[in-house]
């Protein structure tokens, strides 16, 4: 197994000792989160280094940067790193790492002592209050700290504290997916879908690869929903949608509150590789409502109704998709600040685009996983009346003959 570990030059002032703060943005395939995790791995391996990896969001060591380090451990035959579930360390010097998430979680922040270089991931999330508990606790002498970063807005708190307004000892990289064109890590896949971006689609093409902050584009879907702290005490929990997923994409757990005659949207559950047996368990562990899964899933819409979960399943049908978005597109509606992926996908849910770059009445696959399950979900709640009130009622005597044949 080859142990070289390769850094593009684009990144090579990391190695330097004059900065105290990294900036490391740019577009997707750009190789920013790859090369830092790589930076990392080289100085625990130099001498015995403490390093933080951070995210302004984590609810499991799932979403950190854990699998990514772990995979390149693997990738480079790096024997002398041990992997636990939690952390990874160095069996010949003593370095090790440790993952947490900035969120509602000032206090074990603050009691963390002796970082050397902390690594912040998905920084465009970070609050201004995450970076001024963050920056005083990395306080070791000649410590560093790394932000890495997809711009989404203008007033990203990370990008106009170091880039726009500057700090002293700040060093700044700004990347592309050229980099990963230059050195062969660019998939010929994506590279088409880059080339057909930059044709039809020119604002997502500087958002998406470029990393331009995010302008609201005539092909978005959705528009003005509002970023919140907190879901209200009085808010009422109505339903739950469910996209299932598996390999490629990510199985999305949305739970919606009926609040002020608007609703508010929480992320659940965005994982890949779930089974429906997993599904069922974090809804045992969720308070109970009603289950919009969907339709087109009909084994495993029985499995989870086998394992005690109360599902209704989505209304499909001829202009169904359509219908449901409107629908939602009328709606005031707000996202909690913890559910990055659920942001992520309002940012970038789409339109399609023809060849001659007229929009389309068909949404783009790609983002539409927490999508599809708002759209569930908050379908059925208009008035529950129509469809919804014929299918709901043919749905629960399909159901009430289930269980009686399985009680016979």
């Amino acid at each position: 197994m080859d142990n070289i570990i390769d850094i593009p030059v684009e990144f090579k002032q990391l190695f330097d000792d004059n900065w105290r703060e990294a900036a490391v943005y740019g577009g997707r395939y750009s190789l920013k989160s790859h090369t830092v995790a790589r930076y990392l791995l080289i100085k625990a391996r130099e001498s015995k280094k403490r390093i933080g990896c951070f995210r302004e969001f984590q609810n499991s060591i799932a979403e950190s940067s854990h699998q990514l380090l772990s995979d390149l451990i693997k990738q480079y035959g790096l024997e002398d790193f041990k992997i636990t579930d939690n952390s990874i360390i160095n069996t010949i010097n003593g370095s090790d790492f440790l993952f947490k998430g900035l969120w509602q979680n000032e206090q074990s922040i603050k009691s963390i002592e002796g970082i050397d270089i902390g690594w912040v991931e998905e920084a465009q999330t970070v609050s201004e209050k995450s970076i001024e508990i963050l920056t005083p606790t990395i306080r070791k002498e000649n410590s560093k700290i790394i932000y890495t970063y997809n711009r989404e807005d203008e007033d990203d708190p990370i990008h106009q504290r170091l880039v726009l307004e500057g700090r002293p000892n700040t060093l700044i990289i700004n990347t592309t997916y050229e980099i990963a064109l230059k050195y062969g890590y660019l998939p010929k896949d994506i590279l088409l879908e880059i080339e057909d971006d930059k044709k039809r689609r020119p604002n997502l093409f500087k958002y998406k690869w470029l990393g331009e902050p995010n302008k609201q584009i005539e092909s978005k879907i959705y528009k003005d929903w509002a970023i919140i702290d907190e879901i209200p005490h009085e808010a009422k929990l109505e339903r739950y949608g469910l996209d299932y997923g598996y390999t490629n994409d990510p199985t999305a757990i949305v739970a919606i509150y009926r609040y002020n005659n608007a609703f508010i949207v929480d992320e659940i559950t965005y994982q890949k590789g779930l089974s429906n047996k997993q599904i069922a368990d974090i809804f045992s562990n969720q308070p109970q409502a009603l289950v919009i899964p969907d339709s087109a899933e009909p084994k495993s819409n029985d499995e989870l109704v086998s394992y005690g979960v109360n599902i209704l399943p989505a209304v499909k049908g001829q202009g169904s998709v359509l219908q449901g978005i409107q629908f939602v597109q009328d709606q005031k509606i707000s996202v909690t600040k913890r559910s990055v992926n659920i942001i992520r996908e309002y940012r970038n849910y789409l339109w399609m685009v023809d060849k001659n770059g007229k929009v389309l009445n068909e949404p783009e696959h790609q983002f539409s996983h927490s999508m599809d399950s708002i759209r569930y979900g908050i379908q059925t709640l208009n008035n529950d009346g129509g469809v919804f009130k014929e299918q709901k009622n043919q749905f629960l005597i399909t159901r009430n003959r289930q269980i009686e044949n399985s009680t016979r």
